[in-house]
């Protein structure tokens, strides 16, 4: 079984970094709130089914992304980006995570999704082009792609290219198409790594997202006693 009390210390446990995995996806706090809350919500009704809830939710709410990338890149690029700040971020750290979550929103839908998809959920490339229904080579191209744009856009150099790993360039974790893991902690994963604790950190302290959830949930839970 799962490592939870019951499903109000699972939500306490997970809301956070549930809701910075959601941003890093589409971009928008109020999208990424509806998501997760759906996810959560699905996820109350099958309760005592899941072995792992985290990993359900989490996969939740990667597919309902998959499946409008292209409404939440549109809405991207016309909205002001609107994100929870804790009161320990310093003004560097604000400064470089909001960097980072504009860069990666300008990427093109399909890159920005097997991006977090490899470097944040560290799924395999196989894995990936299962879930995305694309061929292991056009992961690879599209992650390609994705670190090369960020790496201008944020200043970053690129890794060099590791022999036997023609795919992509960067410090990968295992080798072969096959296998491919995520990245190790290059500058450009370590960037994203440290993007979404810092969001995970404002949405913790953010009492009105989680009073929101809540209230959902209770609504939720009226409905089916």
């Amino acid at each position: 079984m799962h490592e939870y009390a019951d499903f109000d210390d699972f939500v306490a446990r997970t809301r956070s970094a549930t809701l910075a995995r959601a941003v890093m996806y589409c971009g928008r706090r109020p999208d990424a709130e509806d998501a997760v809350q759906e996810a959560y919500l699905a996820a109350y009704l099958h309760w005592s089914e899941l072995r792992e809830p985290r990993a359900w939710v989490e996969t939740t709410v990667r597919r309902r992304f998959a499946r409008e990338a292209g409404r939440w890149w549109s809405r991207w690029r016309r909205t002001e980006l609107e994100v929870p700040v804790s009161a320990t971020s310093t003004p560097d750290e604000e400064a470089a995570a909001v960097a980072v979550l504009r860069s990666v929103g300008l990427l093109p839908p399909r890159q920005r999704q097997v991006l977090i998809m490899i470097c944040l959920e560290g799924l395999t490339y196989r894995q990936v082009a299962d879930e995305v229904g694309i061929s292991v080579g056009a992961v690879g191209a599209n992650l390609a792609k994705a670190r090369e744009r960020l790496a201008v856009l944020l200043g970053l150099a690129a890794e060099p290219h590791r022999a036997g790993d023609p795919l992509v360039a960067g410090v990968l974790t295992r080798s072969g198409p096959e296998g491919m893991s995520g990245y190790g902690e290059d500058a450009l994963a370590a960037a994203l790594r440290r993007t979404e604790r810092w969001l995970a950190r404002g949405f913790d302290a953010d009492r009105a997202s989680a009073q929101r959830l809540r209230a959902a949930l209770d609504r939720q839970r009226d409905e089916h006693r």
